[in-house]
């Protein structure tokens, strides 16, 4: 007797959640890049760096760490492969 086929469900659907984190992070590096009034301005100044210079260097490792967070978190909504699956049953 055979056993029906089980449909695999997409990993989106699968993990809401997940997926709207993945998505919040990835809008806001791109939006607080993007929001030019953030950053573009004048004051306030610390000696003769503008604002925009030390937003740079406090937002550029914020965005490092938020999309590494992204990268981790679409690591679990990818189904492990194939052959890492056969071997692991193999080893059982």
């Amino acid at each position: 007797m055979t056993q029906p086929a089980v449909k695999p469900r997409n990993p989106v659907a699968a993990h809401p959640v997940t997926s709207a984190a993945i998505a919040i992070g990835i809008f806001a590096s791109i939006f607080f890049t993007l929001w030019v009034p953030i950053y573009a301005r004048a004051t306030p100044k610390a000696g003769d760096f503008p604002f925009f210079y030390f937003y740079l260097l406090a937002y550029m490792p914020v965005v490092g760490i938020v999309l590494w967070i992204v990268i981790q978190l679409q690591k679990r909504l990818t189904p492990p492969s194939r052959a890492a699956a056969s071997a692991r049953e193999e080893a059982k």
